[in-house]
């Protein structure tokens, strides 16, 4: 009855082959001491993976222990360090920020020198027509001054002709008067005179 249970205690297929067996076998037949030979191998075995086990258990605690202080030192620092890494982030982003800003500023700068540019492009546009609207007058009153003197040297030169015939016409009324009065004669010499003939 012993051997029954304790036989019972493997697993499943120890239990399966050993039904196989006692239908074929008697319990006499069965081989036990070689069963449990392998029994103590197989604890030998786990006895063996145990004790590694252990030791490396051993070292990992050793090294946990090592580590331990560095891990506090590390809580204990990583908040200053962290202060520290925002600080320099928040001063870099600032700086970069400034940068930008100058930048823009630069660029704002460069845009109205453009822009007033610009204007100064028009007001020389606008001056420029002006002048050129001025110069047409001027060429238009000088083409019309021109034109008058014209005229005026006409009206001069139709004066002096007209000069020049009443001359000759009074030379000719002397002439008549001298025939038929003297003294008309004189009164037509003194005109002449005033006339400068």
């Amino acid at each position: 009855m012993l051997l029954w249970d304790w036989k019972a205690g493997f697993s499943g297929r120890g239990a399966r082959s050993f039904k196989v067996h006692i239908e074929q076998e008697t319990i006499e037949d069965c081989n036990v001491p070689l069963e449990i030979a392998a029994i103590k191998t197989l604890l030998g075995q786990q006895q063996d993976s145990i004790e590694e086990n252990g030791e490396l258990i051993t070292i990992a605690g050793a090294k946990i222990f090592e580590l331990e202080p560095v891990i506090n030192k590390i809580e204990e620092e990583f908040p200053i360090v962290k202060n520290k890494l925002r600080a320099y982030c928040k001063q870099t982003l600032d700086s970069f920020s400034d940068e930008l800003d100058d930048m823009a500023r630069a660029d704002r700068d460069k845009w109205d020198c453009v822009h007033e540019s610009g204007k100064m492009s028009e007001l020389i546009d606008k001056v420029s027509e002006e002048n050129a609207t001025l110069k047409e007058k001027i060429k238009t009153q000088k083409s019309a001054l021109i034109k008058q003197k014209i005229a005026l040297k006409e009206e001069k030169d139709a004066n002096k002709q007209l000069k020049s015939d009443v001359a000759s016409m009074m030379r000719r009324l002397v002439a008549v008067e001298e025939v038929v009065h003297p003294a008309m004669c004189e009164a037509a010499e003194q005109k002449l005179g005033e006339l400068g003939v």
